[in-house]
């Protein structure tokens, strides 16, 4: 078995793949295992090679691993390819963020929902159409196992424009789960759900306790409406009266799900350190800046520095990240090595979260646009379980809204427009007035002009 690490030099995902395959006693078992760790910068992939070696040397695991700059190379026999992607990420979201919201866009994030996650699609969908067309020629029946950002309209993209068998995978519905545990106060592992919609704005249809069978959401109505109204505020204000409007609470927390909604801002406290700058003295956007990554990660510690302390950067985080210990390596509960297991060794699991095409798993929504359910991964691959409750039709319209928007970007990158652009962008409900939005355009693909695909007004 062979399988290909593109992006190795990711500090989040690469590092937790690596040490999924080193904890991993099924994957001792596979024959021949290699792992081809791959990126385009060569110091970044020999730092992840170095950790990687040391890790596998400890754990005695007989894997084999390569390290290489070239796609094609990495992808040779690779039977499954797992690709976390991204180029100056903070800066280029601090764009996404900053200008969209000075010509008058609400968004509270811009990473997935919102103008700014339009561009965050557009930079990255070149390079893993590239990724994708490569495993094409390469190892056309691999599967491509993605964590690159906006993860739908990404999978969306690749599964439409080619024949590559992908799936998109993120841990929200599992933050979720652990949100419904602290106000029912019983562990997560005893919480049973159903669950779906768009990724970062899924809600849960039935939640129940796994030994049982009772139904939890009465128990749960009940805790909610007790709870002190303003705990855990940036994560849970939005999400609790989202539950109050459709009935369904929703996943994985309010920066997310408010990506997709007009009403956002009034539940996110952090907006206010999230979009502020001295106007004055800083421009966030432009190069030479320094951008507050802590920020836009929303897990930094920065607010507990004092005036005067030197802030973690992330080339410090990634330093920390890379010096390897065997006393700190630990499972990361994502989803990509149990997925591997269960494909190689024909053995049937369930997983909480999985990108894919629709295919009728949710009721009410197209089935070629890529949505996030629970899904059965075993020998034949991944399927997505059907969800047995449909979800409320004002929760189904804003996922649909969603769905167009795709299919406008998607246009919009075949045919280098920027009308296109300015269609899906007019549609969001975070969007800028027309004339706001046009300038807008104009402005994000001069200053990104050398990331983004060329578009024109058409």
């Amino acid at each position: 078995m062979k399988v290909a690490l593109i992006g190795a030099g990711s500090v989040s995902f690469a590092l937790g793949a690596l040490n999924d395959i080193a904890l991993s006693e099924k994957l001792k078992k596979a024959d021949h295992l290699e792992v081809a760790l791959m990126d385009i910068e060569q110091e970044n992939v020999n730092r992840t090679y170095q950790y990687a070696s040391e890790m596998f040397s400890a754990f005695s695991h007989p894997g084999e691993l390569s390290r290489t700059t070239n796609l094609e190379e990495a992808l040779t026999d690779a039977d499954f390819v797992i690709v976390a992607i991204e180029v100056n990420r903070y800066f280029y979201w601090s764009q996404d963020f900053h200008i969209p919201r000075r010509y008058g866009s609400k968004q509270i994030y811009g990473e997935n929902g919102g103008p700014g996650s339009m561009y965050h699609t557009l930079r990255n969908l070149g390079p893993m159409l590239h990724i994708a067309r490569t495993m094409e020629k390469i190892c056309p029946e691999a599967w491509f196992i993605n964590y690159t950002n906006p993860e739908a309209k990404l999978v969306e993209a690749i599964s439409k424009l080619t024949s590559i068998k992908i799936v998109g995978l993120c841990h929200g519905l599992d933050m979720g789960i652990d949100q419904l545990a602290s106000f029912l106060e019983i562990p997560a592992s005893s919480i049973g759900v159903e669950g779906g919609g768009l990724n970062h704005f899924g809600f849960f249809t039935k939640i129940w306790d796994k030994e049982t069978g009772e139904d939890l959401y009465p128990l749960f109505h009940e805790k909610e409406k007790s709870a002190n109204r303003l705990a855990h505020f940036d994560h849970y204000a939005l999400s609790r009266t989202m539950y109050r409007t459709y009935g369904y609470y929703p996943y994985p927390g309010t920066n997310h799900c408010g990506e997709y909604v007009s009403y956002a801002e009034d539940f996110y406290a952090g907006l206010s350190l999230q979009f502020r700058y001295d106007p004055i003295r800083e421009k966030l956007w432009q190069k030479g800046s320094e951008v507050p990554e802590f920020v836009y990660s929303a897990s930094g510690n920065s607010l507990d520095k004092g005036l005067f302390d030197d802030t973690t950067t992330q080339e410090d985080w990634a330093e920390q990240a890379y010096s390897f210990d065997k006393n700190n390596v630990n499972k990361s509960n994502e989803y990509a090595i149990p997925i591997i297991e269960a494909i190689y060794f024909d053995e049937e699991i369930q997983i909480n979260a999985a990108n894919m095409p629709n295919k009728g798993a949710i009721k009410g929504l197209p089935d070629d646009m890529v949505v996030e359910t629970q899904a059965i991964v075993n020998g034949n691959g991944i399927s997505l379980k059907p969800m047995e409750i449909e979800l409320p039709t004002a929760i189904l319209g804003t996922i649909n809204i969603q769905g167009s928007i795709h299919k406008l970007l998607l246009e919009a990158y075949l045919e280098q427009s920027k009308t296109k652009l300015l269609q899906a962008i007019l549609l969001d409900p975070q969007a800028p007035a027309y004339y706001q939005a046009c300038a807008m355009i104009d402005e994000i693909c001069e200053l990104q002009k050398d990331i983004l695909p060329e578009l024109e007004w058409k």
